[in-house]
């Protein structure tokens, strides 16, 4: 109870420490006072047709914006076109194919080994191991970062644009927004997203697999993901869950979210055989959690940092479902029935927190990737032996933790 106490407290303080105002607003200042912004080095001087309300249309080099302008420079000078003034403005871009197909190496890259390479009959979506630990699996990573690459130059040939055009009619309130929008553009801010969806993928730092693999290996058991009799074939699998935790945010402030996340808390299946021996045994023991927590993340170091990147802590509480089976067959040919099983079954639902960091980065206005680590609070558990099996009674801790990388969708 002093522990959930505690940890109330803190997030009451998280939630409610005062937040940061925002810089100053745009649009204020007179064409006297007005403070040219910073133009993205990608279209410093690119060439710009600007149709206007009033006057000829005029042709020029971008040379950027400032609170209520747009710069042209014509010849030797630089003439300011007021965003009132303003019908029509085309800007020429390059097509950068190439960031394409980074970006669709990336996601293609992850999607790709949650579909091809996770362990067959494992919980959550842990990598299996390879057979071949040298060149093979690094082999197939290449393989489908190209095939996801050469989708993305394929795509982005057929969408991309060589220009970015911006339209001023309509009401007042429209072209404001389009205004803003063009301001984005050149600067290179990032547009406000509301709506965050991320899916987080990392090793696991694992407890109770570790604990029943050290003691099967003490015991003399041959400790693999495979199954023989009882239990079937299991995949062996790595520590790196490839889908650890599915998060869904809604920004009420540039620095403040609120939402949900579900993780994946299981564990990779551990069984031990040991066969030298008459009884013969095989063990077998799984963990399948499951976690659901409402969470609050702010970001820290905003005007610091900039828009694109966002460092954040974060916290959850909740509730965590535990299914545990351990299991041991015993066979002895000399007495019958030959197969003596003793199971253990542990399903139980329990409170849970859950605290997090990640630092991000804006590849896109839509897409980021990041870095994150992470701890889950779980309680621990008394968990029965199999004395037939040298398997003790124990206490085991539940709790986990991993270090590993998001990538987030924004809308």
């Amino acid at each position: 109870m002093m522990r959930k106490g505690i940890f109330v407290i803190l997030t009451l303080a998280f939630l409610l420490y005062p937040w940061e105002m925002r810089g100053g607003q745009t649009g204020q200042s007179s064409s006297s006072s007005v403070s040219e912004l910073p133009t993205a080095l990608g279209l410093l001087f690119n060439r710009v047709s600007v149709y206007r309300k009033e006057g000829g249309p005029i042709f020029g080099l971008l040379v950027g914006v400032d609170s209520e302008s747009l710069i042209v420079r014509l010849g030797k000078n630089d003439e300011r076109v007021h965003y009132r003034n303003l019908a029509k403005v085309t800007i020429e871009t390059e097509k950068n194919r190439g960031r394409s197909v980074f970006y669709s190496m990336l996601v293609g890259t992850y999607l790709g080994n949650l579909i091809f390479f996770r362990a067959k009959n494992q919980p959550a979506a842990y990598m299996k191991k390879f057979k071949d630990s040298g060149t093979r699996p690094l082999l197939y990573e290449v393989m489908i970062a190209a095939g996801s690459g050469s989708l993305g130059r394929l795509v982005s040939s057929s969408f991309e644009k060589g220009e970015m055009a911006f339209d001023f009619t309509g009401s007042e309130e429209k072209q404001q927004a389009e205004w803003e929008k063009l301001q984005r553009f050149v600067t290179g801010a990032i547009l406000p997203r509301k709506i965050n969806l991320s899916a987080q993928a990392g090793y696991i730092f694992t407890q109770v697999s570790a604990r029943y693999s050290n003691l099967l290996k003490s015991n003399g058991y041959d400790v693999s993901g495979y199954g023989y009799y009882e239990y079937g074939y299991h995949e062996p699998a790595s520590n790196f869950n490839l889908l650890r935790k599915l998060q869904f945010t809604y920004s009420f402030k540039p620095h403040i979210e609120f939402g949900a996340a579900l993780l994946w808390l299981g564990e990779p299946s551990i069984i031990g055989t040991r066969w030298a021996y008459n009884p013969s045994v095989e063990v077998t023991q799984e963990t399948d959690t499951k976690g659901y927590y409402a969470i609050g993340i702010r970001r820290l170091f905003r005007k610091k940092l900039g828009e694109r990147i966002n460092w954040n802590i974060g916290l959850g509480m909740g509730a965590a479902k535990l299914n545990l089976n351990l299991k041991a067959a015993t066979y002895n040919y000399y007495v019958w029935p030959y197969t003596q099983i003793t199971e253990h079954k542990i399903s139980k639902n329990f409170f849970s927190w859950m605290a997090f960091t990640e630092l991000n980065f804006y590849l896109q206005d839509a897409l980021s990737f990041g870095f994150i680590a992470d701890y889950v609070f779980l309680p621990s558990q008394h968990i029965p032996g199999i004395p037939d099996a040298d398997i003790p009674a124990q206490n085991l801790r539940m709790s986990t933790g991993s270090v590993g990388f998001t990538l987030g969708l924004h809308f």
